[in-house]
């Protein structure tokens, strides 16, 4: 059995239990009007049962890692691009500061090419923004970036 899944299992079922906890002290409500920690809590009982179901359920054998190049420098890349986003969204926008974190997500992170990166992001940007601003009317910070009367 392997001794790495029960370990997994146990931390998450373990932080799925803290979890739990934190969503109770924020009032999970009812059913009719969930409140702010019905989502953690729901989480926190798919983290925990996934946990327990891992310690339960271990694979057979153990497994060796992947040879091949390593990943780190793309996580590098994907943490700090994700934490620059946090910084800059407000000043210049989401519709902005969104296209630039796909980009280099896409481009640096994912290898794809620079027309492959370039449409997606600003695709997914506009998609983005039109569902939450337009449709659902979540506020988003506007930026520099007029965007249109209503938006």
């Amino acid at each position: 059995m392997s001794r790495v899944d029960r370990w997994v299992g146990i931390a998450a079922f373990l932080g799925g239990v803290l979890l739990a906890v934190a969503g109770w002290r924020l009032d999970p409500g009812t059913s009719k009007l969930p409140g702010p920690g019905f989502f953690p809590l729901l989480i926190a009982c798919t983290l925990g049962g996934l946990g327990a179901w891992l310690f339960l359920h271990p694979g057979s054998e153990e497994k060796s890692f992947p040879s091949g190049p390593s990943r780190w420098g793309a996580l590098a890349i994907a943490l700090v691009s994700i934490f620059g986003y946090a910084m800059v969204l407000i000043e210049l926008g989401y519709l902005v500061s969104t296209f630039v974190l796909l980009s280099v997500q896409l481009r640096w992170v994912e290898k794809q090419r620079w027309s492959t990166s370039l449409w997606t992001a600003a695709i997914a940007a506009a998609v983005s923004l039109i569902v939450f601003r337009v449709l659902l009317k979540v506020p988003l910070p506007a930026g520099f970036f007029p965007l249109p009367k209503g938006w």
